[in-house]
């Protein structure tokens, strides 16, 4: 049987944004791994099992370790019925003096610098590279969320390829491609996978016009002109599971297996999603590989430059970090 491995490791900003992915054999007992984190003194920080069960992707379970504080100058040890099978650092290289890498020498595998907001992530040739951050779920809308389209709100089960959505930037734009997924949202996976609820009139009137559930990734629409002071842009994207808490925003717990709907364009938009802008589906390399193998290949075919993605284009507007975001809702509270 093959071993397990990292695929992606978040270390910088606060402990509790920090964490470690690592992939196995579908169906493989996980009873027996382990992740040792490491100071950079070499002192075992933590010993941790391998977290939450994520997704099944190509014949692999992935298992999502949350909370744990990763020191950018520490090191990570996967480790297989007491054996080390991996030992890697980021920003410096650690030999422990305990626990199972007692010895041993840490392997850098590249630094996010002083960006909190990206990870360092294992590609599909193997090699470890940096980015924004894959964990957790795709950006998408509840089934039975109404899209502004040129005929009208159509739910957005019911919107097909060559509708005509209305966004924020040039009027109306087609969609290139819809997708779904259902999730689990009971028990352990309730936190990445739950809707999130955003109360009719949360962000003003009629905004939204109704209660708009979305996955806890997908971003919302925010404008204010203190933002230009902070952000250098008054237009900024959010991700709903930082607004939790605020203007009566929450993460619900009665909808166990919610059905998501995702939204493609030839290029990321703003849309009307319930009467409130929020964001399209903006592929990422981790996310791609999350949709059923015929929905995967139905969307590369479209989008053939998807295999890179660097060619998607950036985003429709600049998307917040975690730490920005209580800086951005104190703003727009004062207003």
């Amino acid at each position: 049987m093959a071993d397990p491995y990292f695929t992606e490791i978040k270390y910088r900003g606060g402990a509790d944004d920090d964490f470690i992915e690592v992939a196995v054999v579908a169906g493989t007992d996980v009873s027996n791994i382990q992740i040792v984190v490491y100071h950079p003194s070499g002192d075992v920080r933590s010993i941790n099992n391998v977290g939450v069960y994520q997704d099944t992707v190509a014949g692999k379970d992935v298992y999502s370790l949350a909370g744990v504080g990763v020191h950018m100058n520490g090191a990570v040890a996967l480790v297989v019925d007491g054996v080390v099978i991996d030992f890697v650092s980021f920003d410096n290289v650690v030999t422990p003096h305990e626990g199972p890498a007692d010895g041993m020498t840490s392997t850098q595998i590249g630094s996010t610098g002083n960006n909190q907001n990206a990870s360092v992530q294992l590609d599909n040739n193997g090699d470890w590279t940096t980015g924004g951050l894959n964990e957790g779920t795709i950006p998408c809308f509840l089934a039975g969320t109404l899209i502004a389209t040129k005929r009208g709100e159509v739910a957005v089960e019911d919107l097909r390829p060559g509708d005509m959505v209305v966004v924020r930037d040039g009027g109306f734009a087609p969609v290139r491609w819809i997708g779904s997924v259902t999730a689990d949202a009971r028990g352990p996976n309730r936190e990445q996978n739950a809707p999130v609820c955003i109360p009719r009139g949360a962000m003003g009137r009629n905004m939204p016009a109704r209660d708009l559930y979305v996955s806890p990734n997908h971003r919302i629409w925010m404008r204010d002109a203190a933002f230009e002071m902070f952000f250098a842009e008054r237009e900024v994207l959010i991700p709903a599971k930082h607004l939790v808490g605020w203007k009566g925003i929450k993460q619900v717990a009665y909808v166990p297996e919610p059905e998501y709907f995702h939204v493609l364009f030839d290029s990321h938009q703003i849309i009307m999603s319930d009467g409130m802008l929020t964001e399209s589906f903006h592929p990422g390399e981790i996310t791609i590989d999350q949709f059923e193998h015929e929905a995967r290949d139905e969307l590369l075919r479209l989008f053939p430059e998807l295999i890179t993605l660097a060619s998607y284009g950036d985003t429709a507007r600049r998307c917040l970090k975690s730490y920005e975001v209580p800086l951005a809702l104190e703003a727009k509270s004062a207003a």
